[in-house]
C-alpha cells in the first residue's frame, strides 16, 4: 500500500513537471513578454518556436519513430504527433533554460534552470513518452535553434 502510495505521487510528479516544456507553457513567456512589451525577448522566443515547430514536422515527414508507447494515427497530422524522434518537449525545453540562463545571467538561477530542464527531460523517458535518443535530439534541436535565432538576431 505505501509502495502504490509513492509510485503515484512519482508518477504525479513527472506527469506535472513535464508540462513545463508544454506548448501552452512556451506560449505563456511568449504572451507575457509581449504584454511587457519586451519586443527583442519576444521575437526571439517566437524565431525559435517556427525554427523548432519547422524541423520536427520536416524530420518526423521523413523519418517516423513510434513512441515508447505506440500512439494510434489516421491521418498525417496524428501521424506527425505519434512520431516521437526528436522529442518537441525537449528542444523547447532546451531553447527556454538557453533563453532564460541568457535573461538573469545569474549562476544560481542558471544552476537551478539546467536542474530543472534535465528533470523535464528525464520526465518524457519517465513516462514513456519519448527514448533518451528522442531526447538528446530534442536538446540538440533546441540549442541548435536558440544559437541560430540569437546569431539571426
Amino acid at each position: 500500500m505505501p509502495s502504490q502510495f509513492i509510485q503515484r505521487q512519482k508518477d504525479d510528479f513527472f506527469r506535472d513537471i513535464t508540462s513545463l516544456g508544454s506548448l501552452w507553457f512556451y506560449a505563456i513567456f511568449m504572451i507575457f513578454f509581449l504584454i511587457l512589451k519586451n519586443y527583442s525577448s519576444f521575437k526571439v522566443l517566437l524565431s525559435g518556436f517556427i525554427i523548432m515547430y519547422l524541423a520536427v514536422i520536416i524530420i518526423r515527414s521523413i523519418y517516423f519513430k513510434n513512441r515508447p508507447i505506440k500512439y494510434n494515427y489516421n491521418n498525417a497530422i496524428e501521424k506527425l504527433d505519434a512520431s516521437s524522434f526528436p522529442s518537441l518537449h525537449a528542444a523547447r525545453t532546451a531553447f527556454l533554460a538557453g533563453f532564460f540562463i541568457e535573461y538573469f545571467s545569474n549562476i544560481l538561477t542558471s544552476a537551478f534552470l539546467v536542474v530543472l530542464a534535465l528533470t523535464v527531460l528525464y520526465s518524457r523517458t519517465y513516462l514513456r513518452k519519448h527514448d533518451w535518443k528522442d531526447v538528446s535530439a530534442g536538446v540538440v534541436l533546441g540549442i541548435a535553434a536558440y544559437f541560430a535565432v540569437n546569431y539571426i538576431l
